[in-house]
């Protein structure tokens, strides 16, 4: 009897899986925009329903009507923002050894950002393999703000004096259109190793 009833259970269980299965394969092909062959169900091919191609939104930064940009995330009104940004580079970063360094007031201070995925492109003179940061504003405040820079030196640095410089990207509202602009900042930050 206990073995009629572990039978019985199991090919309720297989039925049910089998039941939800092809429903849930029979949704997804009406979602997916797919329709039945209509010569297989007997249907003439005249009175089958047109497909309707599936229509996928892409997000695109435009204005929303309050001012600010479509984008995902915090953004800031496009009245806020003057007609170009800026951002200036100052001061001198002190290697004590590899790993440890002293900001002697090297910051990275800007205005005008438009929004946290812009980035910050860094140059290194001479050209070597250092790390150098911030490289987008994610972490940042915008539109206007400062940052303290955060340097990886290589394993076997070329030189003993670095100087880095940055342009940073940044959008502005052009014939309702967001175009991204490019801005070299003023000034530079040194870099001196022991």
């Amino acid at each position: 009897m206990k073995k009629i009833a572990i039978l019985l259970v199991l090919l309720v269980v297989v039925l049910v899986s089998a039941i939800v299965y092809f429903s849930s394969k029979t949704t997804e092909e009406n979602v997916l925009g797919e329709t039945p062959d209509p010569t297989a169900t007997g249907e003439s091919p005249l009175s089958s329903p047109i497909p309707r191609p599936n229509i996928t939104k892409v997000p695109v930064p435009l204005p929303t009507g309050d001012g600010r940009t479509s984008f995902i995330g915090e953004t800031v009104p496009w009245n806020l923002l003057s007609a170009d940004a800026s951002c200036q580079l100052k001061g001198e970063v002190k290697f004590l050894d590899h790993n440890t360094y002293d900001n002697q007031d090297a910051l990275f201070v800007y205005t005008g950002v438009d929004h946290p995925a812009r980035i910050i492109l860094w140059t290194v003179t001479p050209q070597d393999d250092i790390s150098v940061g911030p490289n987008i504003f994610n972490k940042t405040p915008i539109p206007d703000g400062e940052s303290l820079l955060g340097i990886v030196l290589p394993d076997d640095p070329k030189y003993k004096k670095y100087e880095l410089t940055a342009k940073i990207n940044y959008g502005r509202l052009v014939n309702g259109n967001v175009k991204v602009f490019e801005k070299q900042c003023d000034g530079k930050t040194t870099v001196v190793l022991p």
